[in-house]
Formats: structure tokens, C-alpha cells, sequence
């Protein structure tokens, strides 16, 4: 990060990351399983989250065990990543072979799912080997231990300081530049590299907006929605594009092993229609994509989303709360270093750090610029 992690940031760092991992403790045995595919995704997610949060509370983590910490999440997401690129392509095939699809295509379907699904398994087992390792391993314990920690201190921290609005600022405003730099490539359909770069970016945003969502209560909210719906209709676009780069390579290998098997390529003719039907759908899937994605981004242009966006983050910080709380940390440590010269009263009327409240409560609050902070 470059600056210095203040205490009160670590403590809410903790808490979010402290989540993460109980999400993937909870979805560990059911990714192993592989009984549906909901245990592999949440799990990833929450490995690409915490990836996020380990970003920007680097100093939080403890010198000698956060790159080991780090690196064995990134094998966790990365071991899951070509299992739940297979889940969705065979979710895919399966939702486009219904009862309306023409009997001409399905033996070209039929074999689309047999493929996918020899390669799932072998996907597994690379899923069992890293999930087992995790499973073995403290590293997982250890982090729920260390966050848990730093978590229980917020009952008795006043989180919601200037400095922590400053480091939420900065990165969710440097995650939206970096998101909005793509803007001038969207108008060509065919940018395909680009498009895919956006993504990226916004799921970084989106992570980074859902992070630091709880100082700014629920104000980010409908941000967060509206990057999940841009993830996903650029997440469709670019798996339609996956599917026209990959088909006629499937198509070409599919043929050598027919030739291979049968001495001809006689029985290939059986599932070209099935074959040639998927990517023309798949192409039309993108083209109804783009478009919508494009009607989805002019309308936010129209409504000025990321001026309002850009308006939020800019530190509605409690000034009044955050003086009082600081105010009052220093007489009770005056109080405490002069204890003994002063006599002991009865009823003497305190007011502890616990009875102050850690949210932002002003119906009013001073608005400062992040530089001004």
C-alpha cells in the first residue's frame, strides 16, 4: 500500500477478511464433493475477495505468514478457476438443450456435454489435491484466528476515522479511473481484448466498493448492483466469445479423433448440425449482449452514475464524533497517568469508549475533501 495501516483501519479490515474465510471454511466440503456448483463459486469469490482486502490491509497481516497466506489463496483461486469456467460452459449446453431444440442438433449437444464433462472431472481433481492440502494445513485456522482477534477489538475502537475514509476514497476512486479508462473502446464490438480488461476492472471495483461498503451505510449499495449487472453482461460477452474462439478448435480435434477411431470422418456429419447451431447461437447470445450492455451504460451516463458515485466517496465524515472520540482517549489517558495524585471520588461520572458510538450518526456531517482530511 506504501502508507501505514492506522489500528482502527485494521480492525475493520479484519472483520470483512475474517469473513471471507469462515465463507470459505463453510464451503469447503461441499467444493470437495462437487455435489452441485455452487460450492466451487463461493468459494472462489470469497478467495478473490480476500485477495482484494489482503491488497489494501497488507500491513494488518502478520510480516513472517502474509506472503505464505497470500500465495495459498492465490492457488485456491486459481485451482478453482478452471473448474468453474467448466461449470457454467456445461450449465450452458444444458440450458440450451431443452425441449424445443431440434433433434437434428442434439447428438452435436450430447457430445459438447461429454467433453465437458470428461474435463470436469480431471478439473476435481486438481480441486481435491489443493482443497485436501488446505483441509491438512493450518494456514486457514491461522487466519481465523489472527482476524478474529483484531475483530473482537472493535466493540472498543471507534472505527469510522478520517484516515480510514481516506483509504477507502483512494481506492475505490483509483479502482473507478482505472474502470472508466476502458470507456472509449466500448463503442467496437469486435475489441474484444479490451472489453474482457473492463471486466476485470470492474470486478476489482465492485470488490472494493463491497469492502469498504459499511462506512458509508447503504449508500453503495445500488452502485454495487449496477457493477454486478455490467459484470455479468460483460461476463456473458466475453464467455460467448470463449465459446466462437474455442468451437472450431473443439470441431477440429473432435474430427481427428473420428478419424483416428473409425478410419474416416463418416460419423462427424451426424454432429456438425448440433456443432454449427451452438455457435451461431452463441453469436447471437453476444450480439444481444453487447447491445444491452451498451442500452445498460448510456442510461447510466444519462443518470450521471459515476459523478454520484464519485460525490459519495468523497469522505461525509463525522468530524464532530471523530473530535469528541479523540477527545475523550486523551483525557481518560491523562486521567490515568495522574491517578495518583488525584483522590479518589465517589460516583465520579465517565463516559467509556464502549458507550460511544462507532457508526457515523451526525444527521449533518461535515463534508471534507480526502485531501482535506
Amino acid at each position: 500500500m506504501g502508507k501505514k495501516v492506522h489500528k482502527a483501519a485494521c480492525v475493520f479490515g479484519a472483520k470483512f477478511m475474517l469473513e471471507q474465510v469462515k465463507r470459505l471454511e463453510g464451503e469447503l466440503e461441499n467444493a470437495l464433493e462437487a455435489k452441485d456448483i455452487e460450492g466451487v463459486h463461493q468459494m472462489r469469490v470469497a478467495s478473490r475477495r480476500l485477495r482484494n482486502a489482503f491488497g489494501y490491509f497488507q500491513d494488518c497481516l502478520p510480516g513472517k505468514k502474509a506472503k505464505t497466506w497470500q500465495d495459498e489463496i492465490r492457488k485456491i483461486t486459481k485451482s478453482l478457476g478452471r473448474a468453474r469456467d467448466l461449470d457454467i460452459q456445461i450449465e450452458c449446453i444444458n440450458d440450451c438443450y431443452d425441449d424445443t431444440l431440434d433433434a437434428q442438433y442434439k447428438p452435436g449437444y450430447r457430445r459438447f456435454l461429454l467433453r465437458l464433462k470428461q474435463n470436469r472431472v480431471k478439473a476435481q481433481e486438481k480441486v481435491e489435491k489443493t482443497l485436501k492440502k488446505l483441509q491438512d494445513g493450518s494456514f486457514l485456522s491461522e487466519m481465523h484466528q489472527r482476524f478474529e482477534k483484531l475483530s473482537a477489538k472493535a466493540e472498543g475502537t471507534y472505527l469510522f476515522t478520517p484516515s480510514l475514509y481516506q483509504m477507502a476514497f483512494e481506492a475505490i476512486n483509483e479502482q473507478l479511473e482505472e474502470f472508466l479508462g476502458y470507456q472509449e473502446f466500448i463503442r467496437d464490438p469486435e475489441n474484444i481484448e479490451k472489453l474482457h480488461a473492463m471486466r476485470i476492472a470492474g470486478k476489482h471495483l465492485r470488490y472494493t466498493m463491497e469492502l469498504f461498503a459499511p462506512i458509508y451505510k447503504e449508500a453503495l449499495i445500488p452502485h454495487i448492483r449496477v457493477m454486478k449487472d455490467l459484470q455479468d453482461q460483460l461476463g456473458t460477452i466475453h464467455d460467448a466469445d470463449v465459446w466462437v474462439s474455442w468451437l472450431p478448435k473443439f470441431i477440429e480435434k473432435e474430427r481427428s479423433r473420428i478419424e483416428d477411431y473409425f478410419g474416416n470422418v463418416g460419423p462427424l456429419k451426424r454432429l456438425l448440425p448440433g456443432f454449427e447451431h451452438f455457435i451461431e447461437n452463441r453469436q447471437q447470445v453476444r450480439k444481444a449482449e453487447y447491445d444491452a450492455f451498451l442500452s445498460t451504460w448510456d442510461t447510466l451516463a444519462d443518470e450521471n452514475a459515476w459523478s454520484s458515485l464519485k460525490e459519495i466517496i468523497k469522505t461525509p465524515i463525522n468530524v464532530e464524533a471523530a473530535l469528541i472520540h479523540l477527545s475523550t482517549n486523551d483525557q481518560d489517558k491523562t486521567e490515568e497517568k495522574t491517578s495518583e495524585e488525584i483522590p479518589e471520588e465517589e460516583d465520579r461520572e465517565t463516559t467509556p469508549d464502549s458507550e460511544i458510538s462507532p457508526e457515523p450518526d451526525n444527521p449533518e456531517p461535515l463534508r471534507q475533501e480526502p485531501s482535506d482530511v
